[in-house]
């Protein structure tokens, strides 16, 4: 493939996950707060680690591409490496920062200092619409990585198919919630 074609669809796959992160990340956060919804609401604090280190994958394939020069004769596209492990921190880093809240809210409504109130329909229908459009940002970027052997997009790939789990985790928590279990 074409130096300026597997650029031009690395690219591609960062600027739709970008995009739809954005989106999702604004909807899941207002909805998640008018809704009463903790779970969509650390979802949406997720979507916005997501738009975050999508800027950064954006620049690093940007640099990756950059022709050889003096300093790096081999060229620079070791950065698109460099970038799939900033993908992975993050990832990690947003894991445990939603696993360690969830921690203590459940402990919490344990020792009944939490309140529960459930969460709306709304909340609901936000949470299964991410898990729709998750699959589809999964395997659409899947196809984009195939294409140009990139280990940035091959790492968003993965983070889309972690944020179906996420998002599935999400929805059957505002389910049952709405069901009456806190």
């Amino acid at each position: 493939m074409k130096t300026e074609h597997r650029e031009y669809r690395s690219i591609l796959a960062v600027n739709i996950g970008l995009g739809a992160n954005i989106l999702l990340a604004a909807l899941k956060t207002a909805v998640g707060i008018v809704g009463h919804s903790p779970a969509l609401l650390a979802d949406g604090i997720n979507s916005t680690s997501d738009v975050a280190y999508y800027i950064v994958v954006r620049v690093f394939i940007g640099l990756a591409h950059k022709p050889a020069d003096d300093e790096h004769p081999y060229g620079h596209r070791q950065l698109e490496s460099i970038a799939a492990i900033v993908v992975g921190a993050f990832v990690l880093t947003t894991a445990v920062a939603i696993f360690w809240d969830a921690v203590n809210k459940v402990y919490d409504l344990w020792v009944g200092q939490g309140d529960f109130n459930g969460a709306s329909l709304g909340a609901l229908t936000v949470a299964l619409f991410t898990v729709g459009v998750k699959i589809v940002l999964t395997f659409t970027t899947r196809q984009l990585a195939r294409q140009t052997n990139s280990p940035a997009v091959f790492a968003l790939a993965y983070d889309h198919r972690n944020d179906i789990f996420a998002a599935s985790a999400a929805s059957a928590g505002i389910f049952l919630g709405r069901t009456g279990y806190p």
